[in-house]
């Protein structure tokens, strides 16, 4: 059974949009083109992919079965091909990089400035998205690196922790806790706090330290959607914001009073992540080179 790139292509185009029309649109194909593909890719595999009796195409068992791995195959050609490409001279490169938008923020934009600097000529391309989002844009070949959070190791992701946050606490300077004295873990149960949903790996590490303490604190009765958004909030005079250390300086830019809580625990652990078996460029790999030397002390 040899089945071409092209056919997964099209396969998988026409599997995620469940039309033709949709699928001929995104490849820059036309319809009868598509459908000419497919029915090539049934004969090759014999087995009908799609149910057309209706509007909407309807993926039959067979496409269930072979869209992961379709995925997988074309997630290593993207790879392969970005490869060649990085063969190019440094001075015409591409390179691609995800992290969160506070990460980037901080962390990564210090990095792609003094980068740029070196390599002008290296098309640099940031995907600001969560962490569940960035390695999956890892996995699929879109992205060369991410600095991103792994609560636990993926089989398919190489990773280094780079980057451990202790613990501080953003506020309105005017709240109650300024003029507390030294913070400890447990004091910051006596005040109301603004979290984050639980998708985001920060607000996860931060559930893990009241979950040790065995008590979670008041909680304002708003889960934010970022981080950016708690300082808002915080700022507001709503609750205290458990932050990170690395936006420290963009909490007290927003006039906020950032305090450091006395205690040598970790809150969040960044990793710097590529594909398992990923060949880096020389791009990436002096990136990655600029990243470690910029990246502030904890």
């Amino acid at each position: 059974m040899n089945l071409t790139i092209k056919q997964l292509r099209v396969f998988v185009a026409v599997f995620e949009a469940r039309s033709f029309t949709v699928a001929a649109a995104n490849l820059c194909m036309t319809q009868s083109a598509i459908s000419k593909v497919c029915r090539q890719l049934e004969e090759r595999v014999d087995c009908q992919l799609f149910d057309r009796s209706s509007r909407l195409l309807v993926p039959l068992d067979g496409a269930h079965a072979l869209y992961r791995p379709a995925l997988d195959i074309l997630a290593s050609v993207t790879v392969a091909e970005r490869r060649l490409g990085s063969l190019k001279s440094m001075e015409q490169g591409r390179l691609n990089v995800t992290a969160s938008t506070l990460i980037m923020y901080a962390l990564v934009t210090p990095a792609v400035s003094k980068f740029h600097d070196d390599y002008p000529g290296v098309q640099l391309e940031l995907f600001e998205l969560p962490t569940i989002d960035g390695v999956e844009h890892i996995l699929n070949g879109t992205v060369d690196l991410g600095l991103v959070s792994l609560i636990e190791p993926h089989p398919k992701i190489e990773s280094e922790v780079i980057y451990e946050s202790t613990v501080w606490v953003a506020c309105a300077p005017s709240h109650p806790i300024t003029s507390s004295g030294p913070l400890s873990l447990h004091s910051l149960l006596d005040y109301r706090h603004i979290g984050l949903r639980k998708i985001y790996g920060f607000e996860q590490g931060v559930d893990k330290i009241f979950h040790d303490l065995g008590k979670k604190p008041q909680a304002v009765n708003i889960d934010s959607g970022t981080l950016l958004s708690s300082l808002a909030l915080a700022r507001d005079g709503l609750g205290i914001v458990i932050i990170p250390s690395y936006i420290v300086g963009l909490a007290r830019s927003l006039g906020l009073t950032a305090l450091r809580v006395e205690s040598d625990v970790i809150v969040h652990r960044l990793s710097l992540a590529h594909r398992v078996g990923a060949w880096l460029s020389p791009a990436a790999r002096h990136f990655i080179e600029v990243l470690k030397r910029v990246i502030p002390p904890n």
